[in-house]
């Protein structure tokens, strides 16, 4: 279980340059001078553009590179009045303006004055549990990266407290204080919720329930399991009692309630803060569905198309839905001349509760195709054909209804597969002839395919950065191949993005195709207009208050002056994304929709908070109550590296670390790692602990979204030591030794499961192997595989399959073949097999745990959704402890256990009550053992 708590003095520095303008800094903007209202349509010639920057601070962005870059054009050019209001137009977003014109005999003389909108660097929200810092910021209309307005920022208040009434608190108070940077006129936000009392769930009053008991309907209520739970102090929240109300009405329509009707009235006492329910149920009568006339559907199945817990009946539109599934079941079974219609066979039922409806059902027969004739095909044999079709006799995959729609869904379908192949007019009839007593269908598709158009010539014209062999070669229509209409739009964007590449964004396209007089030959031309060479401008990166701009250029792979490309842009976008420094990273051209020539780059980036604090802590059955923490800074100086330091303790001993990372090792695709550790260890059932302390060098990569590989050096000072209970006649002395080794191990690992927290469909993968040195001795000297195979399937919507196979081996290639014990396998706990003691799945005649060479651990569970975050689970484990050391004794065949489990669902993973009982059972040992785990144990 892992907590991370927000850190009020941490710094979270984001900005996003592109924002909405509120509508009173557009008041501010002084209109352009009444003269130039007379400016001729061509425009006039501008002698002088002058920018000057309100309220600088000494780390300003730049703002006056960014202003002349908005304005769009320099001294010497001529612009008409439109061009003039739409550079003010493209500056407003960034902050007031004012422009000054200056008429002289050399042109226009332009001062344009911004006073830059300074933007929210970070925003710290301290005290926000319940909810998490996410749910907070999302009820807030300001973020990271937005202007700075003082009435917007005050709003926040109202918005964050109202959020907190929602979550049943009575009065909370929300104070927000600002902060402006010195050094660039940014602000800090920082918010701090004063809750207050909440309401508490009090009474829980139900009337008008006569068919179900409060005791059956009360705890399908999470508003009266809370109270419950938490003896009376549990938090009313209003979203609460209406997902209760939704789901108590389902529960009722479930049984037969089609017309209930639910109501709540909610009393609050401020005084006590306390909130007393009523809730007032309207049950309606229960509703009996039978059925008449049903022959080919057991009621059963009938009853599946039934619609009353999804919408109940009112207006009776439930039953008339019903009858409207159950007859297009039929209808698609292929019963053409089924008749459906209802009625209430009880009129008087509903005084005594209960409302009677029968569906009556006409059959008449099932048209079931007996052949399918087809005639005429030259271009396809008839298997192929045949395939394309859904209507066919009951062999194979097909089931032999017949209906007519499907058959025509059929006939589109083929001619689809001639249009595949060049043949632009097929005609395709068919012929149906059913037998009015035994409703056998026979088909005769009779196809007369016409002519094939086959491509004649493939030209470009006009002029290109490219010869026409490069422009059509990846081309899907091409000279002798089949003429696809639909295909000729792809090609033409093929053309167009190859141009495009090289930096002609305003590349025009077009097409004409020309069929002979024959139908047999088609011309195609493409004309294209490549529009000029455009070249990338100034690009500014705004928004990395702390990310080093070094780093986003390295990045984004994009320099001034390279040939501008839409999809190298998008390249450099996506890899900034993934550097995971940014919550969001968008570019934006200037220019381009203008069609200049040079088009600059604005990058607008939202940091990410890096600095980090983690508390977390537990009690796990194979290391008992636990604490750890970990604290780090994901982009040290700026540069996109990690630092960290964490440490846990526990009942099995403890473990500091401390390390740095880098996630773009030397600018690859590669994640390095340092990390020095220090570590004691006493596993329970041991009667030996450790002392270790090393280093570990790793490097990562993520081949695939679901293939990654590891390679990891370490080094390690180790030393095993004898508990004070422990005997040691049977330990060699050498084991007790100081050891210092050094390992390799290179891994792999695959991952698809649906979900890291709770998965239901997917695979769980892992191949590692260590290869171990000792320095100064032979005891280390050996190599070590470990593979882990996790599968998950769900086969029902409340049940899901888990099935583990572990497999652990080593071999030595030491002097005197021996492996000290602490490197040995072992088995026996919640992780393995369940029903056995940490580590005693195999034990001498002391009872002490063996470990061995060779370890084989299989487990398959079944989980079942109980609903209300409850899961019950049935499991069997297996697993063999083989290759001990000599003397070392116990049993080494396989062991078995079976048992349950049952678990409450939680944000965070399952928390979970678990008992193994042993299958095979030797003398002296327990029957099972009883575990407790936070998340699932495999």
């Amino acid at each position: 279980m892992r907590i991370a708590f927000p850190n009020c003095l941490r710094t979270q520095i984001c900005l996003v340059l592109i924002m909405v303008v509120p509508a009173a800094a557009f008041a501010l903007q002084p209109e352009v001078p009444a003269a130039l209202e007379a400016w001729p349509a061509d425009g006039v010639v501008v002698s002088n553009v002058d920018v000057r920057v309100r309220d600088r601070y000494p780390h300003d962005f730049d703002w006056k590179g960014l202003t002349r870059v908005l304005i769009g054009f320099q001294a010497g050019d001529r612009i008409t009045r439109q061009q003039l209001d739409e550079a003010r137009d493209r500056i407003a977003p960034f902050g007031r303006e004012q422009i000054t014109v200056d008429h002289t005999a050399a042109g226009l003389d332009l001062h344009f004055a911004i006073a830059p909108y300074r933007q929210i660097k970070t925003i710290s929200i301290c005290n926000n549990y319940p909810l998490f810092e996410r749910e907070v910021r999302n009820v807030m209309t300001v973020a990271p990266g937005d202007y700075f307005h003082e009435q917007t920022v005050e709003a926040q208040k109202a918005l964050i407290a109202e959020r907190y009434r929602a979550e049943g608190y009575i009065d909370p108070r929300v104070k927000l204080e600002t902060q402006q940077d010195p050094d660039d006129g940014n602000y800090r936000l920082d918010v701090v919720i004063e809750k207050g009392p909440y309401y508490k769930i009090g009474r829980i009053r139900v009337f008008g329930n006569k068919a179900l008991p409060d005791p059956l309907l009360l705890p399908q209520l999470k508003i009266w399991r809370q109270s419950a739970f938490f003896l009376g102090t549990g938090r009313f929240r209003e979203e609460d009692l209406k997902q209760d109300i939704k789901s108590l009405t389902a529960f009722y329509r479930s049984d037969g309630f089609a017309d209930v009707q639910i109501t709540a009235k909610v009393e609050r006492d401020q005084g006590q803060a306390r909130v007393n329910i009523i809730l007032n149920i309207t049950e309606g009568p229960r509703y009996i569905l039978s059925f008449q006339g049903n022959h080919a559907f057991p009621a059963s199945a009938l009853q599946s198309e039934a619609v009353f817990k999804e919408i109940g009946n009112q207006g009776n539109i439930g039953v008339r839905r019903t009858v409207q599934n159950i007859r297009r079941r039929y209808l698609n079974s292929g019963y053409a001349d089924v008749k459906v219609h209802w009625e209430e066979t009880e009129p008087n039922g509903e005084k005594n509760g209960r409302r009677h409806i029968l569906v009556k059902i006409d059959e008449g027969g099932r048209y079931h195709v007996v052949k399918v004739n087809i005639q005429g095909h030259d271009a396809y044999d008839s298997g192929t054909i045949y395939d394309q079709m859904l209507t066919r006799p009951a062999e194979g995959f097909g089931n032999g209804n017949y209906v007519a729609s499907v058959l025509q869904e059929d006939l589109t379908a083929i001619g689809a597969l001639y249009l595949q192949k060049g043949f632009l007019d097929p005609k395709i009839r068919d012929d149906v002839a059913i037998d009015p007593k035994t409703k056998a269908v026979r088909i005769d598709l009779k196809i007369t395919e016409g002519v094939q158009t086959l491509v004649k010539s493939v030209v470009i014209s006009g002029t290109t950065p490219l010869p026409a062999k490069e422009l059509t070669s990846d081309l899907q229509l091409k000279k002798s191949e089949p003429y696809r209409p639909f295909l000729i739009e792809s090609d033409r964007n093929a053309i167009s993005f190859k141009i495009a590449h090289l930096g002609y964004p305003y590349v025009q396209v077009t097409s004409k195709v020309t069929i002979s007089g024959d139908r047999k030959g088609a011309a195609i031309v493409y004309h294209v207009d490549s529009g000029p060479l455009v070249k990338v401008g100034r690009i500014f990166f705004s928004g990395n208050f702390r990310t080093r701009t070094s780093v986003l250029e390295r990045e984004f792979s994009f320099h001034r002056g390279a040939p501008f490309s839409l999809s190298r842009v998008l390249e450099g976008q996506r890899n900034l994304r993934k550097l995971d420094l940014f919550d969001s990273v968008q570019v934006r051209t200037i220019g381009l929709k203008e069609k200049a020539k040079t088009v600059p780059l604005l990058v607008e980036t939202t940091e990410k908070a890096f600095d980090y604090f983690e508390l977390g802590g537990g009690y796990q059955t194979n290391k008992g109550a636990y604490l750890r923490s970990k604290i780090g800074d994901r982009n040290v100086l700026g540069l996109n590296k990690e630092i960290h330091t964490s440490g846990e303790i526990s009942e099995v001993g403890y473990r500091w670390d401390a390390g740095i990372g880098d996630p773009r090792f030397l600018g690859s695709d590669i994640s390095a790692d340092f990390s020095i550790y220090l570590q004691r260890e006493e596993l329970f059932n041991q009667d030996f602990g450790t002392d270790s302390r090393g280093g570990r060098i790793s490097f990562s990569r993520r081949w695939t979204p679901r293939i990654t590989s590891d390679l990891s050096w370490r080094y390690e000072q180790r030393v095993q030591y004898l508990r004070a209970d422990a005997d040691d006649t049977e330990t060699d002395p050498a084991t007790l030794e100081d050891r210092r080794i050094i390992m390799l191990t290179p891994s792999i690992g695959y991952d698809s499961r649906d979900s890291f927290i709770r998965p239901r469909s997917g695979m769980l993968a892992g191949l590692s192997m260590d290869i171990s040195r000792g320095l100064g001795n032979t005891l280390d000297n050996f190599t070590r595989y470990r593979l882990d195979l996790r599968k998950y399937q769900a086969l029902l919507p409340r049940l899901t399959m888990a099935g583990r196979f572990r497999l652990g081996y080593m071999y030595e290639y030491g002097v005197d073949g021996q492996i000290p014990e602490d490197q040995l396998f072992f088995l026996g706990g919640a992780t393995d097999v369940r029903g056995y003691g940490e580590n005693l799945l195999r034990y001498d005649d002391q009872g002490d745990p063996v470990g061995g060479r060779l370890a084989i651990n299989a487990s398959l569970e079944a989980r079942i959704d109980l609903s209300h975050n409850l899961e019950v689970s049935l499991f069997v484990d297996s697993g063999a402890v083989k290759d001990a050391p000599a003397g070392a004794g116990g049993d080494d065949a396989f062991h078995y256990a079976a048992g349950l489990g049952l678990s409450y669902l939680t944000p965070i993973g399952p928390l979970s009550l678990l008992y193994g009982h042993k299958l095979d059972r030797r003398e002296g040992e327990s029957s099972g053992e009883v575990y407790f785990s936070i998340g699932y144990t495999f």
